[in-house]
């Protein structure tokens, strides 16, 4: 267990060292089954006497190095409840998110619904979420959230489509995204996401408005990684350099300004 924990930490430290991330990179492991007995890591409802939604502890997860563990009982976002099974799909649930989105994402309740037919959730309850740094992640992960700048994340697309080819293909409603678009649609597809983070990550979850995300699923970490290397030893890096070999024009009317200014002490050609 330790080597294999040990192989995924290496993982995290490259994508600092290729991306220089501001936060730390995530390894989010879904347990399937419901956990028994207290947990080991901290826990919302049992750690801090909360109940919140599970955007805020992927930031306090990249923020503060903690490890978090969510059960259904620790989140209220109803949201992040019906994509992980915690609450079943019923005519009352597709009710309320049509009310919900009708004037807000939504014109109307006819447009609300079309949004179903793109969703990703779990069949099946899960039994909780395992949030953990990468660089000391204390679980094997399904797949790694990077939250990045555009241009962080252009580098991580760049050194998947090394290895894969063709184009990165995602989809964004520009809104539940941590949740559906980062961990079940990437983990239920295998392949990888670019996230444009929505309000609930933003207001709640504390993501900058500059902030984008990117999730690989465990499947597809080998090919990031060959292909971040690769890249980077190929002059692809971050930040970008800019290119400063030329010579900047000089105005005219102020180089005639700043030779009356000299006095007479700028030489001539």
């Amino acid at each position: 267990m330790k080597s294999y924990l040990a192989t995924y930490q290496a993982m995290g430290e490259k994508i600092e060292d290729y991306i220089r991330l501001a936060t730390f990179p995530l390894a989010v492991q879904v347990i399937r089954d419901n956990p028994s007995g207290p947990s080991p890591y901290k826990r919302p409802s049992i750690d801090m006497n909360i109940r919140n939604f599970v955007c805020q502890n992927f930031k306090m997860a990249r923020t503060y190095g903690w490890t978090m563990e969510v059960r259904a009982e620790d989140t209220n976002c109803l949201l992040a409840r019906s994509i992980y099974g915690w609450d079943p799909v019923t005519e009352e649930t597709v009710r309320w998110s049509n009310d919900f989105s009708v004037g807000l994402y939504a014109k109307d309740g006819e447009t609300s619904e079309r949004l179903a037919a793109h969703l990703h959730r779990f069949e099946e309850a899960i039994g909780a979420l395992v949030i953990s740094p990468l660089t000391r992640t204390k679980v094997i992960p399904d797949v790694v959230l990077v939250y990045c700048l555009p241009a962080q994340a252009m580098r991580l697309i760049q050194g998947y489509l090394y290895v894969a080819g063709g184009v990165l293909n995602f989809s964004s409603a520009g809104r539940i995204g941590s949740c559906h678009e980062g961990v079940v649609k990437a983990i239920k597809t295998g392949e990888p996401q670019l996230v444009i983070l929505g309000n609930g990550d933003r207001v709640w979850g504390g993501a900058q408005d500059s902030e984008v995300l990117f999730a690989c699923p465990a499947g597809q970490l080998d090919a990031l990684m060959e292909g971040l290397a690769a890249t980077h030893r190929a002059g692809l890096r971050y930040p970008v350099p800019a290119y400063m070999n030329y010579s900047p024009g000089f105005q005219a009317e102020f180089e005639q300004k700043a030779d009356a200014r000299a006095g007479g002490t700028i030489r001539k050609k």
